[in-house]
């Protein structure tokens, strides 16, 4: 079986290539599924397609050969489908799918080994016989990967404006080398021709995809290799095609001479790095595309009609969805003659001319262990600041009519306002989107599904959501604990669901939404729900509880059962559940982020689990209480209200204090007892800080 290892000369390149490899392969996973959707794209072959082909150069280029067959067999395969000569069918998804698994097998094992011990064969011969119509031998596929991935550091190339490094002359670097440039120069070659034919056909949609792959595909492999200048003058041609396709930038005669010549410029570059000499530089060219790129899109011409020609809005939305190819939205407004073709024939002279501008999204990438040290230092300055504040009070009950105290007190709250900002400013670079943590369950939710031989739907909401990244990190592994248990405890069978008057076809929604400083995770499926007396039944069998316990236990405590180490209402145990460990991991880890877990359930109907957390732990904002002669700090996110109470307002219960506040009989506990420190004995009215957990509350006196 052949290995790959990693050369010394490219040790450095490998971040950058497992983060852009990575990358292609989530897509390439999203594009799988989507064809097994029968979603009708015609973009979504060659997108596949063209995935395959960059890992497939990465990894040449890279020296890992294991990698680059798979990837290889996989594009072999997808030539004549993205050609029309074949269609694309299950088996060919199911083969590439196993080659998606490999390849992240083999990429996981370069990282956390330095080299490869996954055999490619298995992978490549499904693949290969999956295209010729032929079986292929039964192999179990790598495990899928259901945890989110920890990001890549950024690369050593980044930002580096010197000249191009050049590897030396022999060995693998000859190689690899070569390899790159017999792809760059047909790359080129290609880019030429294709830049030509769209100033001739400027709309048309699917060269600018092919152009904006292409420089894709030069920027990841000339990144690969250090040619930090040809990377970052490819890289800008790639975001302003990515505007052109969107619709987002005109494709202006300026916009087109400044591409060509960077085209150019990009040409000087590869012959002077396959001379060893160091090339021209490239500050200039990078400038006039960043001008580019801030450049215009043309207003759309319903924008034209309604905020020039006075056609109320309603009525061009109602033209737009009648309109069609051979009847655009003009023409279909002049003949409900709801304006005139000399309006029209205005707003399309309008277009042309009055293009409107846009501001373009810069970003850059940043080590996490830069952004934890600055979220560290802004710690440490709210601490003082807190501090400064304290002193500032002391002083002026000590000095309050001293000018000195009132310029400090200035001072301290400016201090103090900056602070908050700059807190609040560096909490936000930390938050990635819950969709990067989403984006693994289509699949996993896929394979469950052929795996109990069940029809399961999965919708996402919310994939936008942001929060903590570190939070991120640590919410994916409970999430995938709770989608595997409603994919085979919750979804029945479709024989099942049938007789049971619901769709064959299970549906689970993931969702997320903010709700005050805490962000919620919502898991819900339309299965056949859990029974609140057989999960104490269940409980008692297992000696979890006694019989009178199980008697006493209200609705929400009985589904809380499933919690408890050892509880399973599995009838057997399978590969994917019934060992009755899971969901108390599930609970813990939920309750290490500061978070609660909550179910609800309807016996035949479904049911919806929700887990809401924090969205950041770096600072946690406090109440600060006195008890005795300490003071202590209470989570802000728990805390609910304060009240003052007189001594006679507290009532015993059952021989427990309890506060009587609105229609809630509240539990109270006195920190000092609590804590068993020395309190004080006090007639006079104290305070109570309500605490809450979901709907749940308790009084720290």
């Amino acid at each position: 079986m052949k290995k790959d290892t990693i050369a010394p000369e490219t040790a450095e390149l490998l971040p950058d290539y497992l983060a852009d490899a990575r990358e292609c392969l989530e897509r390439i996973s999203e594009i799988l599924l989507s064809l097994e959707r029968g979603e009708d794209d015609p973009e979504l072959i060659p997108d596949l397609y063209r995935q395959m082909h960059i890992i497939k150069g990465g990894a040449g280029l890279m020296g890992f050969h294991t990698v680059e067959a798979v990837a290889h067999a996989a594009e072999d395969a997808l030539g004549p489908v993205k050609r029309g000569e074949r269609g694309f069918d299950p088996a060919l998804a199911g083969a590439l799918l196993k080659a998606h698994d490999t390849i992240r097998a083999l990429l996981d094992e370069l990282e956390s080994r330095g080299e490869t011990s996954t055999d490619p064969e298995p992978a490549v011969e499904a693949v290969r016989a999956a295209a010729e119509g032929r079986s292929a031998p039964v192999e179990s596929p790598p495990e899928a990967d259901t945890a989110p991935a920890e990001e890549a550091a950024a690369g050593p190339h980044g930002a580096s404006g010197g000249a191009d490094p050049q590897p030396e002359a022999g060995g693998q670097d000859d190689e690899v080398l070569q390899e790159f440039f017999v792809e760059a120069w047909e790359i080129m070659e290609e880019l030429d021709q294709d830049l030509v034919s769209l100033e001739e056909h400027p709309d048309d949609a699917d060269l600018l995809n092919k152009i904006f792959r292409a420089a894709h595909t030069l920027k990841g492999s000339s990144s690969f290799l250090g040619f930090d200048r040809i990377s970052r003058v490819t890289h800008r041609v790639e975001d302003i095609f990515n505007k052109l396709r969107k619709g987002e930038l005109a494709l202006t005669p300026e916009t087109m001479d400044v591409v060509l010549e960077a085209m150019d410029r990009v040409r000087r570059l590869l012959e002077a790095a396959q001379a060893g000499e160091p090339g021209p530089d490239v500050d200039d060219i990078l400038e006039a595309l960043s001008e580019a790129l801030k450049g215009e899109r043309p207003r759309r011409i319903g924008e034209i009609l309604v905020e020039d020609e006075g056609v109320p809005p309603e009525a061009v939305e109602q033209a737009l969805r009648e309109k069609s190819p051979d009847k655009p939205l003009g023409e279909v407004l002049v003949e409900k003659k709801i304006v005139s073709r000399e309006a029209v024939e205005r707003s399309l002279a309008k277009q042309k001319k009055a293009p409107r501008k846009l501001k373009t999204e810069q970003t850059i990438r940043v080590d996490v262990e830069r952004l934890d040290t600055l979220m560290n230092l802004v710690g440490e300055l709210v601490l003082a600041k807190n501090r400064l504040a304290r002193l500032r009070h002391h002083m002026e009950e000590r000095w309050a009519t001293d000018p000195l105290v009132e310029d400090l007190g200035e001072t301290s709250a400016q201090i103090d306002l900056v602070a908050s900002d700059l807190q609040m400013a560096v909490m936000k670079t930390r938050l990635v989107p819950i969709g990067k943590v989403f984006r693994k369950f289509p699949r996993m939710v896929r394979d469950l599904a052929r795996n109990l031989d069940k029809e399961i739907r999965l919708e996402t909401e919310g994939e936008a959501t942001e929060l903590d990244k570190s939070v991120v990190e640590v919410i994916g592994d409970p999430l995938v604990h709770l989608i595997r248990n409603a994919a085979d405890h919750g979804i029945e069978p479709p024989e099942e669901r049938v007789r049971a008057g619901k769709p064959r076809e299970g549906l689970i929604r993931l969702a997320a939404w903010h709700e005050g400083n805490h962000i919620v995770v919502s898991i819900e499926d339309d299965g056949r729900g859990m029974d609140p007396e057989k999960l104490k039944a269940k409980a008692v069998e297992k000696g979890l509880i006694t019989p009178q316990e199980a008697a006493n236990l209200s609705r929400r405590d009985a589904f809380n059962l499933i919690f408890a180490p050892g509880f399973s209402t599995a009838e057997q145990v399978t590969n994917v559940s019934g060992r009755g460990v899971g969901m108390d991991v599930v609970r813990t880890n939920i309750q290490q982020l500061n978070g609660l877990i909550e179910i609800d359930s309807s016996p035949g109907e479904g049911t919806r689990v929700e887990v809401r957390i924090p969205l950041t732990l770096a600072i946690i904002q406090a109440l600060l209480v006195q008890s005795g002669a300490e003071v202590y700090a209470v989570p802000l996110v728990s805390v609910v209200e304060t009240v003052r109470v007189d001594p006679g307002q507290i009532q015993t219960l059952d021989g427990f204090p309890v506060l009587r506040l609105r229609d809630l009989v509240i539990p109270l506990v006195r920190l000092d007892a609590l804590l068993k420190v020395p309190g004080r004995k006090s007639t006079e009215r104290e305070y109570v800080v309500i605490l809450g957990l979901a709907e749940k509350r308790i009084g720290l006196v």
